[in-house]
């Protein structure tokens, strides 16, 4: 959310839907489809070198829509011009001395940003280098330059990450199009399908290869994260950004990982088509393989029996084995006697025998001192009372020094009452400290039983 401040210096919320549902807004902004087409046919037009400087005339402009609006019905030059007034307020730009239009920023991006998501250049690697890129930038700013990491957080992250997002988009796409594919061409002979079989088969191949890389390329966020939390930050406008950072990783994540499971979930089915489209295939083989082999042996007698000779010199399987004979010797245990075996006796360690044992007693000592708080705070809030968990996370800090007491103290408690409608818990963005606790800074939390 962007923020403007007046001259009398309070701040007004740009309020982004409200601003996009009036009806011309959002029309200036999406044109009608034959309009769009007109603006995306001149964008070709540029990009292809066929105007000038990347300028254009207004008959260029009425030459692409007689071009869009040909098949349809015939539209007058007041049409065409009244089109041109509505683009000028976020696509064209007009030139009064040249009397010569050109694209404004919204136009490129948004042809740009259509062709891209058609084409789904899927590149791991140029996200690898951007990751590198801002992780060095971040690690030149300095703890106390809060502008810095500003500039940082507003300008070098927000452009790295629609460009993540844009590969993760391309990935999931290029699966869809491969299970398309197979729906498509599930009508062809069977010798076809089985070609389109293996080309999807090795489309997916090529989509979990480019997952791992992306993932790859992903770990890399975490090095931010890492490096945002190691700062200490009192700003709540910087604290929300850095916040947003930690959501958009753990949504890529999320991502990452559906797309694991939908490739685990299709390949194993393309095998079983591969299986039941070659079992019959390999069925016949056996059959005429079978066939042939009856049709060509005979049977002759060999030392008294009966043998199949087999064509083209193929061996028989040998049927009848001889038996060998062996020798076998009882050992004799009285003869024999086996050699006694020597008794081990392991020596208990007492002292590592105390020393697991002041653990395991320290540790059900901090599990009591967690219930006994918990059970304090609960029923303070029974009687009524608003508690202040952040002061009260000092107060325990203070009275068992131990910090682990004071975390899980305060939320078992907030996991017991954050579900139960009877009981309100507030949260602001004031930060709660302690004198005696410089290093640690809390949200000021309360909770307090509803009347």
């Amino acid at each position: 959310m962007s923020i403007i401040e007046n001259n009398a210096n309070k701040k007004i919320e740009f309020n982004f839907f409200n601003e996009i549902k009036e009806s011309k807004t959002y029309a200036q902004l999406f044109p009608n489809r034959e309009i769009g087409l007109a603006i995306i046919y001149l964008y070709e037009q540029i990009t292809e070198d066929n105007f000038i400087d990347k300028q254009f005339t207004e008959k260029d402009i009425h030459n692409a829509f007689v071009k869009i609006f040909k098949p349809q019905i015939r539209h007058q030059t007041e049409d065409y011009s009244g089109y041109i007034y509505e683009l000028q307020e976020y696509f064209l730009d007009y030139d009064q001395e040249t009397q010569k239009y050109v694209f404004k920023d919204y136009a490129y991006k948004f042809c740009e940003h259509a062709k891209t998501t058609l084409e789904g250049a899927f590149s791991p690697t140029k996200i690898k280098v951007l990751c590198n890129d801002i992780i060095s930038l971040l690690k030149m700013v300095k703890d106390d330059d809060i502008e810095s990491l500003q500039n940082w957080l507003e300008i070098h992250y927000k452009n790295f990450e629609p460009k993540l997002r844009e590969q993760i988009d391309f990935l999931e796409k290029q699966i869809a199009n491969s299970v398309e594919q197979l729906k498509k061409d599930s009508d062809f002979s069977e010798l076809k399908f089985i070609d389109v079989l293996r080309g999807v088969e090795n489309s997916l191949d090529n989509a979990k290869e480019q997952n791992k890389e992306l993932r790859s390329a992903y770990e890399q966020t975490k090095v931010i994260r890492t490096l945002l939390e190691k700062r200490r930050i009192d700003n709540p406008y910087i604290n929300d950004l850095i916040s947003d950072v930690n959501s958009f990783i753990s949504y890529t994540n999320i991502r990452l990982n559906t797309i694991d499971k939908k490739l685990e979930r299709i390949q194993p089915r393309i095998r079983q088509l591969f299986t039941a489209l070659n079992r019959p295939r390999f069925n016949s083989k056996v059959q005429k393989f079978t066939r042939y082999v009856l049709d060509n042996s005979t049977i002759e007698y060999i030392e008294g029996r009966k043998e199949i000779i087999f064509p083209n010199q193929l061996q028989a399987p040998k049927i009848h084995l001889d038996v060998p004979s062996f020798t076998i010797l009882k050992k004799d245990i009285e003869l024999f006697p086996s050699k006694p075996r020597k008794v081990q006796i392991y020596k208990q360690n007492n002292s590592l025998m105390k020393k697991n044992q002041e653990k395991v007693e320290s540790k059900i000592s901090q599990q009591k001192k967690v219930m006994d708080w918990e059970t304090f705070i609960l029923s303070e809030i029974e009687l009524g009372q608003k508690v202040n968990l952040s002061q009260m996370f000092f107060k325990i800090l203070n009275t068992e020094d131990d910090v682990q007491v004071a975390i899980s103290a305060l939320y078992n408690v907030i996991r017991t009452v954050r579900n139960n409608n009877k009981i309100s818990v507030l949260m602001n963005n004031e930060l709660e400290k302690n004198s005696k606790f410089k290093d640690i800074t809390l949200w000021k939390m309360e909770v307090q039983k509803r009347q």
